[in-house]
């Protein structure tokens, strides 16, 4: 009792100091509403009409965790709502510092960020080997403007997981969060783009957990394997440097401000991509974040194939892997479209041709008829800027057979240069424009695609723009590309088992 008639004295002392304080702070407390004024909705009403999508289409419930009562929580799905239109448009802008945008107008009220930059592992040198894999783990971090805890809660609250993936020639910051929080969420994306800043004692978990992560993706056979021909086919340096954190003791606060200072301020080389909005809109975003950034810092020397060179990673079991690599093309050129169609020729992608119950490929008709045991033979196309990297990766569960796996797919692919029919070119048309699609239907497939296009300096395509590009191609071109690569120095990487892998030189 005594309590609550000391609170009920407390009230009006209450009201009269709230009364008395300015306008200004009554305002930003009580905010602007009054009792005749006609309350305004905090949406957009004609947006909510817009991006009308039952939400459980946007979301599905998955365990966090690998034990056995590990928590159930909502996340959003990967593919992007059209709300019966074929395919979202996508439209493609710069702002007037250089910084390019491109909007995905899809029919969804989540939203999806992403925001490129055209530097990778290749602008590393040897001081600064692994920088990048390590602030894939500090991004979030103290900056000039927030905390470490701040950086770390605040998009969690908006529901967004904030997603760093450094690459060997592009870096990725990707997040999903509703639509009315998209602003806070790509300030946190660009924190250290706009004020960088770093602080050793923060630095030794990122480290600890940028060696971790680097030893379990080389645990994978193919991981270490392509970085090994990376360094091989371009001698250690630019795209030849190692994706992975290797252990480099001089990454300290200076090294990090230093790198950051040099290669995050480039305007031209930095590209925004949204997912559910109109261009105007992240045009808007972009402009408000991004605006203080200059052009013209970051340049990388071009990278230059060398070729014939090899090399063996020893690992235990009887069977062996081989990847046997030419020079590809630069990603968004026509000639990287027809090396993704070549794959679809021979049978070495994802889909295989499957017809009465059997596959129908000319990899597996060929490999088959030398190979006893269980094998894989597929292609591999990898596109950079201005390089690329085509070939076959080949495996066998008898490493005695894979000279002979290696040789019948590279006598494949290199008949292709001798002439196709038409009725295996529409087929592969057919296939590529199928995986096309499919890959644009997705918010990881349109983000990647649309945003590499962007930074390589071409416009951003829809999927209806490659489709019809995909239809363009001839078999005068797919000669003409096959003959190239054919005519290209390889690079060879086995794994395994591989005694009695025949030399390089038997195999060109």
């Amino acid at each position: 009792m005594f309590l609550a008639r000391q609170h009920a004295a407390l009230l009006p002392k209450h009201a009269a100091g709230i009364a008395s304080l300015p306008n200004a702070i009554i305002t930003r407390i009580a905010g602007r509403f009054k009792t005749e004024e006609e309350y305004k909705p905090h949406v957009d009403l004609e947006l909510e009409q817009k991006y009308d999508v039952p939400i459980h289409e946007l979301l599905s419930r998955l365990p966090v965790g690998s034990s056995e009562g590990a928590m159930v929580m909502e996340q959003y799905v990967g593919h992007i709502p059209c709300n019966g239109a074929l395919a979202p448009t996508v439209t493609g802008d710069r702002l007037s510092n250089g910084v390019a945008t491109v909007a995905v107008d899809s029919a969804s009220p989540i939203v999806h960020l992403g925001v490129y930059l055209g530097l990778g592992t290749r602008h590393e040198t040897k001081a600064t080997a692994g920088m990048l894999q390590v602030m894939k783990h500090a991004w979030l971090g103290t900056t000039t403007r927030r905390t470490l805890v701040g950086g770390a809660r605040e998009p969690v609250q908006c529901g967004a997981n904030i997603v760093f993936t450094p690459g060997r020639d592009v870096t990725s910051i990707t997040a999903s969060c509703p639509r009315d929080k998209a602003d806070l969420v790509l300030d946190h994306m660009v924190q250290n783009l706009i004020c960088p800043e770093f602080f050793n004692h923060e630095l030794h978990t990122p480290i600890a957990r940028a060696a971790q992560t680097s030893a379990a993706e080389l645990a994978n056979p193919l991981n270490r394997m392509l970085d090994t021909a990376h360094q091989l086919a371009y001698r250690g340096t630019g795209l030849g440097r190692s994706l992975y954190y290797a252990g480099n003791s001089g990454l300290d606060r200076d090294a990090c401000l230093d790198f950051a200072l040099e290669n995050f301020r480039d305007s031209n080389n930095i590209a925004v991509v949204g997912v559910g909005f109109d261009a105007d809109t992240v045009n808007v975003l972009a402009d408000e974040f991004l605006w203080s950034l200059e052009g013209g810092s970051v340049s990388s020397a071009p990278s230059t194939w060398t070729g014939m060179r090899d090399a063996h990673i020893e690992a235990p079991g009887a069977g062996g892997r081989a990847l046997f690599l030419s020079e590809g093309a630069p990603i968004g050129s026509k000639d990287a479209l027809t090396l993704d169609l070549i794959g679809y020729l021979v049978g070495g992608s994802a889909a295989p041709s499957v017809a009465h119950g059997a596959v129908q490929t000319k990899l597996a008709a060929a490999v088959g008829a030398v190979a006893g045991g269980p094998f894989t033979s597929e292609t591999v196309n990898i596109s950079y800027r201005d390089s690329g990297m085509f070939g076959l990766s080949v495996s066998a569960a008898n490493g005695a057979e894979l000279g002979d796996v290696l040789k019948s797919s590279i006598g494949v692919v290199r008949g292709v240069s001798q002439g196709v029919s038409d009725e295996d070119l529409q087929g592969a048309k057919n296939r590529l424009k199928l995986s096309v699609l499919n890959e644009r239907s997705s918010v990881s497939g349109v983000l990647n695609g649309t945003a590499t296009e962007a930074l390589a300096g071409g416009a951003a395509r829809s999927a209806g723009d490659i489709c019809a590009a995909i239809d363009a191609l001839t078999a005068e071109d797919v000669i003409a590309v096959a003959k190239k690569v054919a005519t290209s120095q390889p690079v060879l990487v086995t794994y395994g088992s591989a005694e009695d892998m025949p030399l390089q030189r038997e195999l060109i």
